[in-house]
């Protein structure tokens, strides 16, 4: 198989399992800690804020950093994606109700990561650097992410906004999907 791809779906493997475990983990946890469980998302952002700085002999990230950051990223910005994602859900877990929020998480987590693999590997019909399957398989996966979490009709919504966002993203995916799916929710309060 093509390393390029085997790379790229352990990278999305993560994205995608992280995602779904973190909307779980608010959707089950958050009405026992409340917002305590944002402790170990600060503690990650933390972690990956500062490992990059150690020392390589000495660097713990090193491993993650080997098999999992793009080698644009590797020394100009390691974890940037992941920073931003953890920025990105903080609003969704601290304001929103529990569902809605446990739902943006999962949107990003499942649809992100399937549009990566879908539009990077199978994605024919290109927009710039997207494509419309990439489109698709964010809104499809993300649809049905949600709909664990909110009613269908929200689902659609959430998933459809999502996909539009990640597809003119004008800056990092991972922190504008779940803030602006939460400021719509915010406006609208479906």
């Amino acid at each position: 198989m093509d390393p390029e791809f085997i790379f790229e779906l352990k990278r999305q493997l993560v994205h995608l399992l992280l995602g779904i475990g973190i909307a779980l983990s608010v959707y089950y946890l958050k009405p026992v800690y409340g917002n305590l469980i944002l402790i170990p998302l600060m503690l990650a952002i933390l972690f990956m804020l500062i490992t990059p700085r150690i020392p390589p002999e000495l660097n713990m990230s090193n491993h993650l950093l080997f098999h999992f950051e793009r080698v644009r990223d590797k020394i100009n910005s390691p974890f940037k994606g992941a920073i931003w994602y953890s920025f990105g859900i903080i609003l969704p877990i601290a304001f929103l109700p529990i569902d809605v929020g446990s739902a943006i998480i999962a949107i990003l987590g499942s649809g992100d990561s399937m549009s990566t693999l879908i539009g990077k590997f199978m994605g024919r019909h290109r927009i710039g650097s997207k494509s419309i399957e990439g489109f698709l398989g964010f809104f499809l996966f993300g649809l049905i992410a949600a709909a664990i979490f909110v009613p269908f009709q929200m689902a659609i919504i959430f998933a459809f906004l999502g996909a539009i966002m990640e597809f003119l993203a004008f800056m990092d995916d991972n922190f504008l999907v779940p803030v602006g799916l939460s400021v719509f929710y915010f406006i609208t309060a479906l």
